[in-house]
């Protein structure tokens, strides 16, 4: 790698920006309690991997359903009873 770049004849890519659902990335901006973030990339940290890494996994597994709120489930259970 060298250490320095000359950046000056890059251009800004004509046009609007392309958003592409199937994507590998799409950057995004998201607030997050500090806590909660402190917490996640200690875990990050604790697994080995990246904190946004770690984010996009936890996002992914709720979205695709293996990734369940224990709470959510007693509550459908006991609703489920109740009716």
């Amino acid at each position: 790698m060298k250490k320095e770049y000359d950046l000056g004849k890059l251009r800004k890519r004509s046009g609007k920006v392309k958003v592409d659902p199937d994507a590998a990335k799409t950057p995004i901006s998201i607030r997050l309690d500090g806590a909660v973030l402190a917490d996640l990339r200690s875990e990050a940290e604790r697994l080995g991997i990246p904190y946004q890494t770690l984010i996009s996994s936890v996002l992914h597994r709720h979205i695709t359903g293996e990734l369940v709120d224990p709470k959510a489930i007693n509550l459908s259970r006991n609703i489920a009873k109740a009716s």
